[in-house]
């Protein structure tokens, strides 16, 4: 008999085993390459997403502050990880052909020596200023005057007063007078007028009634008229009632009371006119300040506290965006700093004075000392930052043209890239701003960037230095509670 060999069906075994073969070697390949690509994609879309996230966040602080809403609330999301929330390539229905999502945490005021920080950072101040003070008095000028600072007093004395003054003809007018406002100060007799009848006739025949005006002054008053442009805001108004005579009489123009405490102006040009004397009546006036000369004046540290997204990305580099003073940073995993949105210090020249240098300083808190602004949470599901503005404090620096002579602004910091990066914020800042170099240094002095500006003079010639800096300065503190699904981590 003889065998025959058939090998037809050897043919179709190879075949299959080369297709498989080749199935496992593309399967091999796009898990080696196009899951990582997918993975790093939906990470790189994922930060992007946390910088918008950050930059929403910020851009809602500020309209809390900006609009002065102490007590309103605003409410952010924040994605933690890529899970859901970005596409998982073209076969994810296969779970291990799709890229593993990755997860971050969100933590409020994070410190420890697992954090970027080891102890709260805080804004510090040190300057040569005029200071708002509740007792002291820095000056007083009389009128007419041209003022640099918003007074706290503009006060009017009437004097001289004798009794002869106090009659019905007895009118004495000044005025006082600025940028689009006069206030009209006037010694007013009051006066009753009345119609008297006289009896008249010829021995007793044809008696007649005949009338005439007759009047009683009764006192003399000092009053004044407000005008605001050509609206009359107060007409006659009686602050002193029945004066009498050798009184100096003192009216502060200031008070609430009169509507011109918010049109008196830095630069504004105040004079002092008596329109309609009388004997020996002067109406003198003077400004003062309520502010004293304090070298130095410092501030008490400010903990700024900061709202921080850690990555927890297993395809692309490890990233940590914060929010801090306003501004919003970006931390990576080389332990680079950068300012995706600046924060809150800011200088440039006051554009009518171009030797007087601005420095605007919104220190912008999220305060760590209230124990409620703590917290960490992590995942890969989204979490809600609910953000409550709690205060505003005005730092009392006179209000005016320029009120400092030279000012250092520091930031204290345990992280050594922070500080490189508060550094170059200062002196990217000053140079923007035109500011010589010669009136500025920026630097870094143990954990601490800082930056001393001195106005237009030079420092090496303290003796021509003068009030040629405007400080600007406030402080807002925000109260943060964190609110999700998310795994809690402490």
């Amino acid at each position: 008999m003889t065998i025959k060999r058939r090998e037809a069906g050897l043919s179709e075994v190879i075949g299959f085993v080369l297709i498989l073969g080749l199935l496992v070697v593309v399967a091999s390949l796009y898990l080696t390459y196009g899951v990582p690509a997918q993975g790093r994609e939906n990470e790189i879309l994922h930060m992007n997403d946390v910088k918008d996230q950050f930059v929403t966040y910020k851009i809602g602080l500020d309209s809390l502050f900006n609009n002065n809403k102490v007590g309103t609330a605003v409410s952010n999301t924040f994605n933690l990880g890529t899970s859901g929330g970005f596409t998982q390539g073209s076969i994810s229905f296969i779970p291990f052909m799709s890229p593993v999502s990755s997860g971050g945490t969100l933590a409020i005021n994070p410190v420890g020596p697992n954090q970027r920080v080891s102890d709260y950072e805080t804004l510090n101040i040190s300057s040569h200023s005029y200071i708002m003070t509740d007792t002291g008095v820095h000056t007083a000028e009389d009128l007419p005057r041209q003022i640099f600072y918003v007074p706290d007093h503009l006060y009017v004395n009437v004097s001289g007063i004798q009794p002869g003054d106090l009659t019905s003809a007895g009118t004495f007018s000044a005025n006082v007078s600025g940028n689009n406002w006069v206030v009209y100060i006037n010694l007013t007799p009051r006066v009753t007028y009345y119609q008297s009848y006289t009896l008249t006739g010829i021995g007793g025949v044809g008696y007649t009634l005949t009338p005439h005006d007759a009047y009683n002054y009764n006192r003399s008053d000092i009053a004044i008229t407000v005008k605001k442009g050509d609206v009359t805001t107060l007409q006659d108004l009686t602050i002193y009632r029945n004066v009498s005579s050798n009184i100096v009489y003192t009216i502060d123009l200031m008070d609430e009371t009169y509507g011109l405490n918010t049109l008196v102006k830095p630069r504004d040009t105040i004079t002092l006119v008596q329109e309609k004397p009388l004997s020996n009546i002067q109406a003198t006036g003077n400004v003062t300040y309520g502010f004293t000369d304090m070298n130095p004046y410092t501030i008490s540290p400010i903990p700024l506290g900061s709202i921080e997204y850690q990555s927890q990305n297993n395809y692309w580099i490890h990233q940590n965006y914060y929010y801090q003073m306003g501004g919003v940073f970006l931390r990576q995993d080389d332990g680079n700093i950068t300012y995706k949105l600046p924060p809150e210090i800011t200088f440039s020249y006051d554009p009518e004075h171009s030797q007087i240098l601005i420095v605007n300083i919104n220190a912008l808190s999220i305060d760590p000392n209230i124990p409620s602004n703590q917290g960490i949470v992590g995942g890969d599901s989204p979490v809600q930052l609910k953000t409550t503005l709690t205060n505003i404090t005005t730092m009392p620096f006179a209000r005016g043209t320029a009120n400092t002579k030279e000012i250092t602004i520091s930031i204290n910091t345990t992280d050594e890239k922070a500080r490189e990066m508060w550094e170059n914020y200062f002196d990217y800042t000053a140079k923007v701003a035109l500011i010589p170099q010669s009136d500025y240094q920026a630097g870094i002095r143990d954990t601490t960037s800082y930056i001393t500006l001195w106005g237009y003079d030079n420092p090496s010639n303290p003796a021509s230095d003068d009030y040629d800096i405007n400080v600007i300065a406030s402080n807002a503190t925000y109260l943060t509670t964190v609110h999700g699904v998310g795994g809690i981590v402490e």
